[in-house]
């Protein structure tokens, strides 16, 4: 006879706010046993067993007490309550405050219907009008409105014009599925006019950001943001983030974009599934693109090369370190200079690169030179030689009129010659790095990218 196979222990973990912190409550069903764990954020609490006399008394045992909790405020991390108010939408009315977010009278006219519609969100819009915060948020809270640990906002005429999300509670619970809290705000009436949406952490050692941008694709509002930012980090380093396969969703869901900034490393040591991918970018309203990152190879700089991106004016590339990830070649930078591919672009920064003394030898004789206004080669390893190359051809940068030198190897002596060279330009040479002196026998030295993981 076959043996039964046996259970799949079921596993309830909730969150509280308790004393300006976060209290996690975990609680396992393993056929007669039943684990409970109370324990803070990034900490593992110590686990209290219990064994019913069956399987069924331990599964009502376990039922009640995930009841218990939940009667006690605990809640799935990013669960939101449903609205307590009435919720009405009207989708041609919506677009309309989006065709102008500053103008007021499209919100009005949204609050006029609302009202009709026996909503209360119309009263908010009308309270924000008249400056009554206080009256417009009491309302925004009987709607729903998440932690500040796991998202925060800016207010616009009683709307979201920004939204960031990062789970500052508990981002190591790996069983955690942040699309369904994306929803549960992408679906609010609060997105209604969103400007920009920005994503830190959500889990650490996964790659969310495509599913949640796959998920905001399902609102009307995603068509019309203007700015985007993935990689919202500012405590962990680079290569210990990062964004997923992002190019092609973001083509896909966000058509109008006018600035995008994306900040990962690579994390290759995975060995599964592409961690930072940007092909396929297709914006046709795109101005500023930035890519910040530490693991700049051919692959990625190809695909950037490859963007259809007719309106770019900005572009901000970051490399890194050619013994580490950042093993993009000169020969993949070169589409960038030659001006047929961002034919409008007037600001471009090509920083924290090991390549900079190859572009100092390249650009003054490409097209893109001569249409610059702003060049940023901070973060590199420039030396005075360096300096003197770029002084040399001062005269081919004939739009240009700043030059951002910062955090490289350049003396005073190397920044008195690029001023000399550079009239009229102002020139950023602050922070300048030191050599390290090398303990090899052959006297060289040792220069770095400011930013190498």
């Amino acid at each position: 006879m076959a043996k039964a196979k046996a259970k799949t222990p079921q596993c309830v973990k909730l969150y509280k706010s308790k004393d300006k912190a976060h209290e996690s409550f975990q609680i396992v069903l393993d056929g007669k046993s039943i684990t409970t764990t109370i324990a803070q954020p990034f900490t593992s609490g110590k686990p209290k067993k219990q064994t019913l006399a069956t399987p069924d008394k331990a599964k009502a045992r376990f039922d009640q007490l995930v009841a218990d909790k939940r009667a006690e405020g605990y809640r799935v991390l990013g669960e939101i309550d449903p609205p307590q108010v009435a919720v009405a939408r009207n989708e041609e009315l919506e677009a309309a405050i989006r065709e102008d977010r500053d103008d007021p009278a499209p919100y009005l006219v949204y609050a006029d219907w609302l009202q009709g519609q026996g909503s209360p969100i119309g009263e908010m819009l009308v309270y924000a009008q008249r400056k009554k915060p206080k009256q417009a948020l009491a309302i925004a809270h009987k709607l729903g409105l998440p932690l500040k640990e796991l998202a925060t906002f800016g207010w616009k005429h009683g709307l979201w014009q920004w939204l960031r999300l990062e789970n500052e509670i508990d981002w190591n619970d790996a069983r955690w599925d942040p699309v369904p809290f994306a929803r549960s705000l992408f679906s609010s009436p609060l997105c209604v006019a969103l400007e920009e949406l920005r994503i830190g952490i959500l889990r650490w050692d996964f790659n969310d950001q495509p599913a949640v941008l796959a998920e905001a694709g399902k609102y009307g509002w995603a068509k019309d943001l203007q700015r985007l930012h993935l990689g919202d980090v500012q405590s962990v380093d680079m290569d210990h983030h990062t964004i997923g396969d992002v190019g092609k969703v973001i083509t896909k869901h966000f058509p109008n974009l006018i600035s995008l900034k994306l900040h990962s490393g690579s994390q290759s040591w995975r060995g599964s599934g592409e961690t930072f991918g940007v092909a396929g970018l297709e914006l046709p309203r795109l101005e500023e693109l930035v890519v910040e990152t530490c693991a700049m190879n051919g692959k990625r700089m190809k695909a950037l090369a490859m963007a259809k991106l007719p309106a770019l004016e900005k572009l901000e590339l970051w490399f890194g370190a050619r013994d580490r990830e950042g093993t993009a070649r000169i020969a993949d930078v070169v589409p960038v200079l030659d001006g047929k591919q961002f034919p409008k672009l007037r600001h471009l920064g090509l920083r924290n690169t090991e390549l900079v003394t190859d572009i100092i030898r390249l650009l003054p004789d490409r097209k893109v030179a001569k249409q610059i206004v702003s060049l940023d080669l901070s973060m590199s390893i420039m030396t005075d030689e360096d300096a003197a190359e770029l002084a040399a051809e001062a005269g081919k940068f004939s739009a240009l009129e700043t030059l951002d030198v910062s955090e490289n190897y350049i003396t005073a002596a190397g920044a008195r010659v690029l001023k000399a060279a550079f009239k009229g330009v102002k020139i950023d040479h602050s922070s300048g790095k030191e050599i390290d002196e090398d303990d090899d026998d052959d006297g060289g030295t040792n220069r770095y990218v400011s930013v190498h993981e």
